[in-house]
């Protein structure tokens, strides 16, 4: 590549102009906390995109190490974070917050499962398919079926023909209780 190239002086000046950008970012107080990562991430970045260019320049055959090398201080930096978990407080202040955004559900539930019990649990209410298929979009016969899941499991119950209620189970798998979330299903009043 001839030293004059547009194309390598303009990735010079890209890169240039980019790593005093990052030095400004690292240089703010309230990055302190996410300083080593961002360190490697525009070391790794500052390498790629100045000293590629340069590296083409001076040893052509030594390009792709230096862009080898670029990519593992990319890669480390992008790790730091996710290693160390520095998000950690807002992780917490989710689950504080509101814990049914990360409840566990048993592997047989389905979306529309939370949608229902959402729908018992802010009504309140004995509900009957139609009326929940009507709240939830759902058709009735898909309704149906999965309150007959739902009931097996002990999630909801049947309080008189075609009309259910939510029962302390099924709140406390709402409410992301690590209680019973219905792997210990039951039949006809029977564990299985």
């Amino acid at each position: 590549m001839h030293p004059t190239d547009p194309f390598l002086l303009y990735d010079v000046l890209v890169g240039s102009v980019s790593v005093v950008g990052f030095l400004y970012l690292l240089s703010r107080s309230r990055y302190a906390a996410y300083q080593r990562f961002l360190t490697l991430l525009l070391v790794g970045l500052g390498l790629f995109v100045v000293g590629g260019p340069i590296a083409d320049l001076v040893l052509p055959s030594w390009s792709h190490l230096v862009h080898g090398a670029a990519a593992m201080l990319v890669i480390l930096g992008l790790y730091e974070p996710i290693h160390h978990d520095l998000r950690h407080e807002q992780w917490a202040e989710l689950v504080l917050r509101d814990p049914t955004a990360v409840r566990q559900d048993a592997g047989w539930m389905v979306p529309m499962d939370d949608d229902i019990l959402e729908l018992f649990h802010s009504s309140d209410l004995v509900l009957t398919p139609a009326i929940i298929a009507y709240n939830t979009g759902y058709s009735r016969e898909e309704v149906n079926r999965r309150l007959g899941e739902l009931r097996d499991a002990g999630f909801v119950e049947r309080v008189d023909r075609g009309k259910y209620r939510i029962t302390q189970v099924g709140e406390a798998y709402l409410t992301g209780d690590p209680g019973d979330t219905g792997e210990n299903r039951v039949t006809d009043g029977v564990p299985h």
